[in-house]
């Protein structure tokens, strides 16, 4: 690349923050946020809507809320289990 960056190494998904009504903890965890080195992204937001919807404890979801999750992108995405068609992916549990 000709771009100086400094990324985070690929990484399926790291948890930052939990779900939480302190706006000022919310924008500090976006602002330390750095593009990672993933160079395939149309999965990464697929990745992270898996964990938040498994991982509840570490998301915070209260037993009663209804959950929405939303991704916005202009980015294509592959195609069902074509990564496994490759052997190039372990699949989620």
């Amino acid at each position: 690349s000709d771009y100086n960056l400094d990324c985070m190494p690929p990484h399926g998904y790291i948890h930052v923050l939990s779900l939480t009504d302190n706006i000022a903890e919310f924008r500090n965890a976006v602002n330390k946020q750095k593009i990672s080195g993933n160079i395939d992204t149309p999965e990464g937001g697929f990745d992270a809507m898996l964990q938040a919807a498994v991982c509840q404890s570490h998301i915070g979801w209260r037993k009663e809320a209804k959950r929405l999750l939303l991704v916005m992108t202009d980015q294509t995405s592959h195609l069902a289990l074509d990564s496994k068609l490759a052997g190039i992916v372990v699949p989620h549990d």
